[in-house]
């Protein structure tokens, strides 16, 4: 067999489709199928390397999350618009979208074979991979930040917009409205336990805005809030650490009106629903918009170092699934290279998402949008156990919560490090969103060369002193250089 020159990435993202049956049936009856490259907005385009295929060739075409790879004898390769009598050869799923596919392939027969981690590994949050030259390996590690500074400031749930608690800069108050903005209730409460001079980074799971809703007003007013509490704390953006929540990714606005199968179709053609927050995300911290949202941020705060895994937890994209967490094999390609970076300093890691890896609430309630937890959890909690990650954070439900995950290990496995699990619950959002009697609520982590403290507090709109849910050292110590050796 010759060598493939290109890789494919899919997955079966449509209700009741099987993505590979459905071409195969297309083949046995009419010879051939047109199997549609729905190119991500952030992806090349890799023209010069398409545009050189000569005649019949092959392809690999892979599914990372259930670890299947095929060989596709490819006959040609076409950019842009199918002509119409060619549609009959694209299966009826996406026949819908064609308008918005990339480039087609010409397939004349797709065959299972051994999956290879080394081809699979090279995706990162793509879809196709040139296989000729040099493997590419992609660039997970963002560039280092350095503070001469011990602490992190976690916020999660600010939901911007009609659930957002706070004044938003700029807004003069009604009379008798006694709230203030986000960033004088944080300074004001900052500075009464002495941290106003100690943070080095603020770190955000997700949920900035509010039902996807990147309108400019929107997008003006979180940024607004950012550049205020940045200066504040005398910060430069790069920073910020950010991962999106479910409310940052756009969805269906009106679900009754919506087929999941063909929302599901159209999301995977484009990723639009990430692209507004990729946007959102570039200006806020100033990564590219087109970079990965699974990395690892590697931080200097002051004797030690910080590795961050940065995890998208949001990456179900059909509307009744959506409140589910799915980290997919992104953010295990993270985990892995959160595991694999140096050790030169005593260093803590952390791993951070929205969505929860445990339960928060006493009483989950049924319903058809789901749970909320990560659905692949304990595979997400293995991965980081081996990692070495010490402490995971997160929000979305609203409810501060501190746990430590643990477990026994079977058949004679190793057993890895314990891992606190800290729910922040919600920094911004208003009381109708917050359940039962719960409060608002922020975190810091202080960290040295011998211990991490946390601290956990109420944070009122209106400045005036909440309660301390929390405050003491979490059993962790730094890693050291001669341990990790």
């Amino acid at each position: 067999m010759a060598t493939p020159f290109i890789a494919l990435r899919f997955r079966d993202t449509t209700p009741g489709v099987d993505t590979i049956q459905s071409h195969r049936e297309i083949i046995s009856s009419k010879g051939f199928v047109w199997w549609g490259w729905w190119k991500k907005k952030f992806e090349d385009e890799h023209l010069d390397a398409l545009d050189t295929m000569n005649g019949p060739t092959i392809a690999y075409i892979v599914d990372r999350s259930t670890r299947r790879m095929f060989t596709a004898k490819v006959e040609a390769w076409r950019c842009g618009l199918l002509d119409g009598d060619e549609l009959v050869a694209v299966p009826n799923y996406y026949v819908d979208e064609r308008d918005r596919i990339f480039g087609w392939f010409k397939l004349t027969d797709i065959q299972a074979c051994e999956y290879l981690d080394e081809v699979a590994n090279r995706f990162g949050d793509h879809t196709l991979v040139p296989l000729g030259g040099k493997a590419h390996q992609p660039d997970r590690v963002a560039a280092t930040t350095r503070a001469n500074r011990s602490a992190i400031l976690h916020l999660s749930d600010l939901h911007f917009g009609p659930d957002y608690d706070f004044l938003l800069q700029g807004e003069t108050p009604a009379i008798g409205n006694t709230k203030k903005t986000l960033t004088e209730a944080l300074l004001d409460d900052l500075g009464r336990i002495g941290a106003q001079n100690d943070i080095g980074t603020i770190l955000v799971t997700g949920d900035f805005t509010t039902k996807g809703d990147w309108s400019q007003a929107r997008r003006s007013s979180i940024l607004a809030e950012f550049a205020s509490l940045t200066k504040a704390l005398g910060l430069e953006r790069d920073q910020i650490v950010a991962v999106p929540g479910n409310h940052d990714i756009v969805r269906a606005m009106d679900p009754s009106n919506v087929d999941p199968a063909k929302l599901a179709v159209s999301n995977q053609a484009t990723y639009e629903h990430e692209l507004q927050y990729r946007v959102f995300c570039e200006e806020l911290i100033g990564r590219g918009w087109k970079e990965t949202l699974n990395y690892v941020r590697r931080l200097q705060l002051g004797d030690v170092d910080v590795l961050i895994g940065v995890l998208n937890s949001c990456t179900i994209v059909q509307t009744e699934w959506s409140e589910y967490g799915y980290i997919g094999e992104s953010g295990i390609d993270a985990l892995r290279e959160l595991g694999a970076e140096r050790i030169d300093r005593p260093t803590f890691k952390i791993m951070a998402l929205h969505h929860h890896l445990l339960p928060v609430t006493n009483v989950a309630t049924l319903n058809n949008k789901g749970i909320t937890l990560s659905v692949d959890a304990p595979r997400i909690l293995d991965a980081a156990q081996q990692a070495g990650v010490q402490l995971a954070v997160h929000g979305h439900e609203h409810m501060p919560r501190v746990v430590k995950y643990d477990n026994q290990p079977l058949a004679g496995a190793p057993q890895q490090v314990a891992i606190y699990v800290v729910s922040n619950g919600s920094t911004g959002v208003s009381p109708v969103r917050r359940p039962g009697n719960e409060r608002n609520t922020y975190c810091i982590f202080r960290l040295s060369d011998k211990e991490m403290h946390l601290t956990m507090r109420e944070l009122r709109p209106d400045g005036k002193v909440g309660l301390s849910l929390f405050s003491g050292n979490l059993d962790i110590s730094p890693i050291l250089p001669n341990a990790a050796a």
